[in-house]
Parts: structure tokens; sequence; C-alpha cells
């Protein structure tokens, strides 16, 4: 067929350019095909009927009496001629006991002694021999990267559509915005779950290429991290761009929240891998997802972390959610510009109220509420302080690098977990057992 000429001249070309052999076995080759072959070795009972170059192969069949048709394919018609459905036992016999009479001679090489085994690239030509690899990688196989940052982009945008008015210096919006962060710290973080199958499908590969001494795990998984990391920034970028620009988030924290950002991305990849190694990808892949929903279920605002009872607790903590959750809810509200709708409180002078609020101002009725009950602050910290209340996640301290180090203790954690795993793979193996006797 047509398929099967383009498949011969492929891998003619692929012999030709990296001067290898390749051997193929086929049925009844058209005459296009039989052509890309340059040796040819034609069996009939388990003996050779011939063996050599493919275009000598008319002047052999010539020579022990079986001349070839006019017009006629040599591959069908050896064939044939070696068949004994189509032609006499004793015609087939005849034709394989002519090989060794026509046979060219044999030249026996004496046995020599293999040479040294070449330089094995070092761990720093592994590593960078990787990087480049799964560079390339990443750009044909866009479910590990790229995929995700188009996705992260529309995901953002969309969320940022829904909470536009939270763009809005006012005490209603105030509650929108720490719902959007609440959006902004889970969602992106859940897509890791398709770079679980990926990554359980490429270390089925990797564990065989580590077993045939290509190279070592632990090249492999530095070779690995070091590409994540830019991918992280990467990811980072697609969230907050759209934030910034259409939120109006303040631009003097955009390097602070990219990285607490790009950290937790890279915590979670880190939880991706080490649940890539499952035998089952699926498996794995639920796995990831529950961590996901956990970690989003304790990330501290939807219930405070001191109402959990021990050792429930423990996942407030161990986590990266809830530091990513406080940290970025600092970073966007400790400098804030100033929020409408609250008045200083004045015992003695205009607008003075009946009770005060220990926080020291108040917020009267508006149309959007009217019994004041939205009522935060005026500045950034008077906001958290009262945020913090309700959502122990949340403080007017600066403990931003502290959440930061926690972000990237917890990946650390399971960036570990995964090369010890990795490595135990990879090299892990038993001699095979010794036949067994069979007693006749």
């Amino acid at each position: 067929s047509a398929a099967s000429a383009k498949i011969m001249s492929f891998l003619k070309v692929i012999a030709q350019r990296t001067k290898i052999a390749i051997v193929c076995t086929i049925h009844q080759p058209s005459a296009s095909v039989f052509e890309g072959f340059d040796d040819t070795l034609i069996l009939s009972g388990g003996h050779i009927a011939y063996f050599g170059p493919a275009a000598q192969l008319a002047q052999h069949l010539k020579g022990v009496g079986r001349e070839l048709p006019a017009n006629a394919n040599p591959a069908e018609y050896a064939l044939d001629v070696v068949n004994a459905d189509f032609t006499s036992k004793a015609s087939v016999l005849e034709v394989l006991d002519a090989w060794p009479k026509h046979a060219p001679p044999v030249f026996l090489r004496e046995p020599q002694q293999l040479g040294e085994r070449g330089a094995v690239s070092g761990f720093v030509g592994q590593v960078l021999l990787l990087f480049k690899r799964h560079a390339v990688l990443t750009v044909r196989e866009p479910m590990l990267y790229t995929a995700r940052m188009v996705v992260i982009f529309a995901v953002t945008v969309f969320f940022c559509v829904v909470y536009l008015e939270s763009r809005q210096l006012t005490q209603v919006q105030i509650m929108q915005k720490a719902f959007y962060v609440f959006w902004f710290v889970c969602v992106p973080v859940a897509f890791p779950v398709i770079a679980v199958y990926a990554l359980n499908a490429e270390f089925v590969t990797v564990k065989k290429e580590v077993k045939d001494g290509m190279y070592g795990p632990m090249a492999y998984a530095l070779a690995n991290g070091l590409l994540q990391l830019p991918m992280m920034f990467a990811f980072g970028l697609c969230a907050m761009l759209p934030t910034y620009l259409i939120l109006g988030w303040p631009w003097d924290t955009f390097l602070t929240t990219l990285a607490l950002f790009s950290a937790h991305c890279w915590a979670f990849e880190c939880i991706a891998q080490f649940f890539s190694l499952s035998a089952n990808p699926l498996v794995g892949m639920l796995k990831y997802l529950n961590v996901w929903f956990i970690s989003a279920l304790f990330s501290g605002l939807v219930f405070r972390g001191r109402d959990v009872i021990w050792p429930l607790r423990l996942l407030y903590y161990c986590l990266p959610m809830k530091w990513f959750f406080g940290a970025t809810a600092y970073s966007i509200m400790a400098s804030s510009p100033p929020y409408e709708g609250t008045l200083a409180c004045n015992s003695t002078g205009a607008g003075a109220v009946s009770y005060c609020p220990d926080e020291g101002f108040y917020c009267p009725s508006t149309e959007e509420d009217p019994f004041g009950l939205s009522c935060y602050g005026e500045t950034g910290p008077q906001i958290l302080d009262s945020l913090s209340k309700t959502y122990d996640a949340i403080s007017s301290e600066n403990t931003v690098l502290t959440d930061l180090i926690a972000i990237l203790a917890i990946g650390v954690f399971f960036k570990v977990n995964y090369c010890v795993y990795l490595y135990a793979s990879c090299t892990a193996g038993r001699m095979p057992n010794p036949p067994r006797q069979i007693k006749i």
C-alpha cells in the first residue's frame, strides 16, 4: 500500500542519517516496499532460502532454476517458490538445498575483547541534557504547563469580572474582596491534577531509562525541578496581571504577591509530583484532589482553625493555603488606600453616637447597608483587625516572610519524599530466580 511504501522510505532515511541497522519482518511486500530493503532474508520451515542483497534476489533465483517471470514482483515470486502451498515440497527442498551451494562465503572473525566502556556523562552533564529534553517536551506537550497557563489566565479573568465591584473602596466590598482572594488562592492550584496523570506516564519511562543506566534518578529530579521554577512564575503572571489590571490591586505589592503565588504553586506542584508516583494515575489524581480540598477547607475562610479539635487542627498548619491566604490578605490590604463609610466616634461633637465600638469607629447606614453591619474600618490595619476576629488566618501583623517560609517548607517536605520514593522505585530490584528443576 501507499502507507507501507512511505513508512519504508521514512525508515530508510532514518537508517542513513543515524547510521543504524533497522530490521523489519514483513509478509508479501509490494514491489515498491521491497525496493526499500538493502538486504533480504527469506526463510522456509526454519531454513534459509536466500540471504543477501535484495537487488540480487532475482539473479539468485535464476541461478537455482527459478527464473523470475517478466514484470513479476521478486518478493511475491520468491515466497511462492519457497511455500509448499503453492508448489511441491520437493521443489521447495530443492531451493533450500541450493542455498548452501550458491551462498557467498562466510568469513568468521577472530573473537576480540570488547574495548573499555566510554566515559559516562557526569551528574552536571546529565542534568543539562535532561533539562534541555524537558524544555523541548514542555513545548511539544502543552498539558504540563502551557495549557495550565491559558486556563489560569481565563479563570482569573472570569473571577475578576464576577467580583468587579470589589474595586470600590467601600465597606460592603471588603468581604467581596476577601472572597475573591479565597478563589485566587484555591482555584489555580486545582489544575496540577492534570499534571499527576502526565507525570505518572513520564515516571514509567524514567524508571526504565534509569534502570538501563542512561542517567541517575536525582539528575532527573533536579532537571525537572529547575524547569518547574520559571513555570511557577509564569503561572503567577497569568493570575496576577488580570487581577491587578482589572481589580486595581496596589501595584507596590505586585512582586510580593507574585513571590507568594509562585511559592504556593510550587508547593502544590511538589504534592502533584509525589502523588504521580502512584501505581495507578487515577488513584494519584484522587489523592491530589483530596489534599487540595482539605487544604481549601482549612484555608482559614471556611472556619476558624482554633475551633477545630486536635489532631485535625494539624491540617490547618500543615497545608499551604492557610499561609498563602493570610499573607495575600495582608499584602493587598496593609497598604490599601482608605475605605469610605466609617466615622470616628465623637461623644461630644456633631455625629455623636450613644454607643461607640471598641475599634473607635462606626459605620452609618447607607442604601447598600441600611443597618451598617458591614463595618470593618477605614485603613488597612483596621480592616485586617476586624477580619481577624472571624478569620484567624488574617492578621494585621506582618507575617509575610513567615508565611512564605511555611509554604516553601511544605513544598520541600513533599519534594524530599518524592525524591526518596523516586530513587527507591528506580533502583529497587532483585535477581531473577533460577529455573526450577523439573523431575521427569
